[in-house]
This record gives C-alpha cells, sequence and structure tokens, in this order.
C-alpha cells in the first residue's frame, strides 16, 4: 500500500510540476473571459469585436495541448520542439476535421479511434514523458553525425502516432465507456449516479475525459432540450474547487499560496475555469484534492435526491447560473443554487479540516 501511495505521489507531483509554468496563461485566460462575459452582459462588447476578444480569451485553452507539451518536455528532460510539432499535428484543422468527419479512418490499415485532441493535459504528459524515452532510445541507435538529420524526424513521427493511434484513443475509449455506464446508472440509480460522477470530475477534467460527457450533454440538449445532470456535475465541481481554494486560503501562511488560491478561486467561480484550482491547488497540495472529491460526492448526492437539469449549454460558473433556469421548471435554478452552496460548503469545511502547510507536516 505505502509502494502504491508512493506511486500515486509521484504521478501527482509530475503532473504539477508539468503545469505549473502553465498555470498564469490560464489564470489570464480565466480572467479575459470574465472581462468578456461582464462587458458582453452589459452590452459594451458586440459583433466582431466580442468575437476577437472571445478568441483571445479562448486561446490559453483550445492550445492548451501544445503548452503542455513544451512544459513536459522541459520537466522531462527533452527537445521542447519536437514535442510541440509532434501535439500541434493533433491540432491541425484538416486532422481535426477528418476526425470529426465520423468517416472510418486508418493508418495503413490500422483502424483510428475518433478523439478529442483540444484540451487535452494528462494524455499529453504521458505523450510526452513517452517521447523522452524514445528520443533517448534514438540517440543510442543514431549515428551524433547523422542525428541532425534523422533523429527530430523519426521522434516526431513515432511520438505523432503514438498519440493518434494509442494513447488519446485509449483515453476516448475510456471516456465513452464510463459515458455509457454512467447513461445507465443515471436512468436506474441517479443518487449512486451523480455522487459517483461528481466525485470523479476532478479526474475527468483533468485528463480531459469530460468533455466526451460534455458532448454527451450537448447532444442531449439538442434533441430534448435538457440535460439530465452531467453540467450540474460539472457546475458541482467548479463550485467545489472554489470552496477547496477558499480553504487553503483560509488555513495556509504562505503569502504567494494565499494570493495563487484566491485567484483559483475567483477563475472557478466566475469564468468557470477550473485547470488552476486544479493543479495548482489541488494536485500540487494533495489534501485540497480530497475536499473536492468528498465535497463533490455529498453534492451529486443531493442532486440524485431533489433532480437538477440543464437547458442551455455554457460554461458552468456563477454568472451562467441561468443555464438552469426553465419555465417549464420553475424551481429547477433553485435546486441548482442549493447544490451549489452544498458542494462549496462541504469542499470548504473538508479541506480546512484536512488541509496543514507543507512545512507543518510530520
Amino acid at each position: 500500500m505505502e509502494k502504491v501511495k508512493k506511486s500515486l505521489s509521484a504521478v501527482f507531483d509530475h503532473i504539477s510540476e508539468c503545469m505549473a509554468p502553465i498555470i498564469p496563461i490560464l489564470l489570464a485566460g480565466g480572467i479575459l473571459k470574465m472581462i468578456v462575459l461582464l462587458l458582453t452582459t452589459v452590452h459594451l462588447l458586440t459583433g466582431t469585436t466580442e468575437t476577437i476578444m472571445s478568441a483571445i480569451a479562448t486561446a490559453p485553452f483550445y492550445f492548451l495541448p501544445i503548452m503542455v507539451a513544451y512544459s513536459s518536455a522541459k520537466h522531462f528532460d527533452t527537445d521542447p520542439l519536437i514535442a510541440i510539432i509532434s501535439v500541434c499535428v493533433m491540432l491541425l484543422p484538416d486532422f481535426a476535421a477528418l476526425m470529426e468527419s465520423g468517416e472510418k479512418v486508418t493508418f495503413i490499415g490500422i483502424p483510428v479511434v475518433s478523439a478529442t485532441y483540444a484540451y487535452s493535459v494528462i494524455p499529453i504528459i504521458l505523450l510526452i514523458y513517452c517521447m523522452s524515452h524514445i528520443v533517448r532510445f534514438l540517440k543510442k541507435m543514431i549515428k551524433e553525425s547523422l542525428q541532425p538529420y534523422f533523429l527530430a524526424v523519426c521522434a516526431i513521427l513515432i511520438t505523432s502516432l503514438l498519440g493518434i493511434l494509442v494513447i488519446e484513443p485509449v483515453v476516448s475509449l475510456i471516456s465513452n465507456a464510463l459515458a455509457s455506464g454512467l447513461n445507465i446508472m443515471q436512468t436506474e440509480v441517479p443518487v449512486l449516479a451523480w455522487g459517483l460522477f461528481a466525485a470523479l470530475t476532478l479526474v475527468l477534467v483533468s485528463t480531459g475525459m469530460h468533455w466526451i460527457f460534455m458532448t454527451l450533454a450537448i447532444t442531449q440538449i439538442g434533441l430534448t432540450g435538457v440535460d439530465y445532470g452531467i453540467m450540474v456535475a460539472l457546475f458541482i465541481s467548479n463550485i467545489s474547487l472554489a470552496g477547496c481554494d477558499l480553504g487553503v486560503f483560509v488555513k495556509t501562511k504562505k503569502p504567494e499560496l494565499r494570493s495563487m488560491s484566491l485567484s483559483a478561486m475567483v477563475t472557478a467561480l466566475i469564468p468557470g475555469i477550473a485547470e488552476p484550482s486544479i493543479f495548482g491547488i489541488c494536485f500540487k497540495e494533495k489534501t485540497p484534492a480530497i475536499g473536492n472529491i468528498l465535497g463533490c460526492m455529498i453534492a451529486g448526492i443531493v442532486q440524485g435526491i431533489i433532480t437538477v437539469h440543464c437547458f442551455i449549454y455554457t460554461f458552468p460558473s456563477i454568472p451562467s447560473i441561468l443555464m438552469f433556469y426553465s419555465t417549464e421548471e420553475p424551481y429547477n435554478l433553485m435546486k441548482a443554487i442549493i447544490v451549489g452552496v452544498v458542494s462549496f460548503a462541504a469542499s470548504f469545511i473538508i479541506t480546512a479540516i484536512l488541509y496543514r502547510d507543507k512545512a507543518e507536516n510530520i
């Protein structure tokens, strides 16, 4: 058990180290999203101006895999340019269109599983970790005089295909299996389904697997006008992260961590951006992750008991709370507020009880 604990701790440490340089960029994107949201609400941003500002605010998140590739390459001491190009392949418009076309895609006869590559984090870190070993192996196999000609060629080809054919599809298949299981559970045992799903949101968002569920929610809203709980669980997750951030803010004595936790809390609550809280607070400090999982589970159970629906697709946050409003279900908005309050309070209390600054740990 101790070995497993150390292994998990090492995994979280690697993730945190790879994400640490990116957190300020994500915070900047979150603040820009908040500004766009507020200015649009009061009709100060309209037309193409709004489109351009939205593009600027969205760029840090859409191109997150590229930033992750660079920081991971630096962390694993491998070539950052090879890492970036290997990941950029997956974000090319033509490649993305092929993956979204619904056509049967193969590579020299090998089936290529459709996957969402934008917004990925954990799969990219895993891919660049593998790339670091690939590059070391190639340096041993290729003569030094030939490395300028063949090292990058071989590394880019192998790494790109590894990501396209193995790593991202495996993550997608796991996501699809989870979505199917959740679909059955939400019909048969909603309390268990939403309690479990909400508890898993930390893992889902950090791996990028939440996008398959968000796609399912978009489909449900498009076909029936109602999402039966996925967006509610993601709303619970963001509010819970804010509660964890506040718990750290209250308990820590480190000025820089107080500043980070406060910024992450605002970013989670207003524009609904979770990454700073996940990678900057939960994974880095460890105990807030427990507060998030347990707080989300409690709120998810409440969600399953009182039944909360979503009627509009948008980033779940405080300003977008009207996504839960419907004239056909006038009390639904109040129910969403209730599960949000439960999520925030439970996560804050649990984090405040468990958290200690690392210097105080024995």
